[in-house]
Parts: structure tokens; C-alpha cells; sequence
């Protein structure tokens, strides 16, 4: 009788260590434990450092190309260096000049009639002989190029886009009052200048910048801008 109950002990142990082991499950060596952690650390951190890398590239405050704004002063010449060949079928005739597209331009860069190389010097009361077909238009195969040393002071037909940086169209006209340094800011109505409905003008490093829109308090990618100084 002493013998079966010391083995119903024995069975209910084993029983109940059994169960226990089960509900353990294997278990984790320290190195395990600690690599598991510094992974977890690691993944954490190169997702922080993520999220602060685009938090950053997001905020990027708006400002103005300043390579554009580097083109003013060149002279032709210096664009071609740098912009690449004319574009020959894309030229403007504008009031008192003519504006040069070139490849990698930004829009229309502007000379005077009295600053294009004739190849001769002009009588005091002749006409600039700038080429014309039938109907009065300029021939733009063949009209003259600006004189080698004088600068480029306006381009004109630039589109948003191009004239500022970090933007995200459309392009509140608020926003741009806040662009450190700039100066003077004007809006109004157009409708007579260009197609475009309104302008907003303002200066910047002593050069002046107008640009036409459509929406009074919006401005779009396709909008356009002329610089001079």
C-alpha cells in the first residue's frame, strides 16, 4: 500500500514538470537575447533617421533659382558656353529688340536692335537691317547675333517652374513675400503686357522680377516671368 502511494507521488511530479516545461517553450540563451535587442535598437534608429531625412527634404524652405539668376550679365558668347547653341525657330521679336532661345536655356534672353552685330556701323538715321519676310516678320535663320561684348540684361518667358526652387505648385503669392530678400513686392491686374490675367512683381539683388498668372492668389507651373536689371 506505502509502495503504490509513493508512486502516485512520483507520476503526479514528473506530471507537473511536464507541463510546466511545455508552457516555457525553449528557452533563450543570453547572446540571443541581447543580439535581438540590438537589432530591434538598430532597425529603430535607421527608421528615425529616415523619417528625419524626409522631414527635412520636405520642409526645404522656397527660394529663387540663383543659377538662372546667374545668366543675367553674360554676354552671348558666355550663354552659348554655358546654355548651349541657339535654338533657331524658337526667337521672339519683342518693342526695341529680339530674344535668343538657347538649349538649355531658361526662356527668351533679350539684346536691343541697337546691340545686334550688322557687321558694319549704321547710318544716323537708317533702320536696324534686321531681316524680314513679306509679311514683316523677323527671319530667324537668318537675323543678326548680339554684339561679343554686350551683356544680357532681360529674359523674358520663363516659366515658374524655373524661377524658383523647393516649390510646390500651385504656388501660393504669399509665399513668396516671405523669400529672404525680397524687396518692393507689387500685384495687380495685367490683361494688356501678356495674355495672363494678373502680375506680381518684386526685386531681388537689385534685379527686378514680374510674373503673370492667371489665379489672383495662385501661381502655376506654366506661369510666366521676366527678369531684368
Amino acid at each position: 500500500m506505502k509502495t503504490r502511494r509513493i508512486s502516485a507521488i512520483l507520476a503526479c511530479i514528473m506530471l507537473v514538470s511536464l507541463t510546466a516545461c511545455a508552457n516555457d517553450g525553449p528557452s533563450k540563451t543570453p547572446d540571443e537575447s541581447t543580439a535581438q535587442t540590438t537589432e530591434a535598437q538598430t532597425t529603430e534608429n535607421i527608421t528615425t533617421e529616415e523619417t528625419t531625412e524626409e522631414t527635412t527634404e520636405s520642409a526645404a524652405a522656397l527660394t529663387l533659382n540663383e543659377d538662372l539668376f546667374s545668366d543675367i550679365g553674360l554676354t552671348y558668347p558666355q550663354l552659348v558656353e554655358k546654355r548651349g547653341e541657339r535654338k533657331v525657330t524658337e526667337l521672339i521679336g519683342v518693342e526695341g529688340g529680339i530674344g535668343y532661345f538657347f538649349e538649355n536655356g531658361y526662356g527668351a534672353y533679350i539684346w536691343g536692335f541697337s546691340e545686334l552685330d550688322y557687321g558694319r556701323e549704321l547710318g544716323e538715321r537708317e533702320g536696324y537691317p534686321v531681316p524680314r519676310d513679306e509679311n514683316h516678320n523677323i527671319i530667324a535663320e537668318e537675323v543678326q547675333l548680339p554684339k561679343s561684348d554686350i551683356a544680357c540684361r532681360t529674359i523674358n518667358k520663363i516659366k515658374a517652374k524655373d524661377l524658383f526652387s523647393n516649390a510646390a505648385f500651385p504656388l501660393d503669392v504669399s509665399d513668396i513675400k516671405n523669400i529672404e530678400g525680397i524687396q518692393d513686392c507689387r500685384w495687380g491686374k495685367d490683361e494688356i503686357v501678356t495674355s495672363f490675367k494678373y502680375y506680381f512683381n518684386f526685386k531681388y539683388n537689385n534685379v527686378e522680377i514680374t510674373v503673370y498668372h492667371d489665379d489672383p492668389e495662385t501661381i502655376e507651373t506654366d506661369s510666366e516671368a521676366r527678369i531684368w536689371c
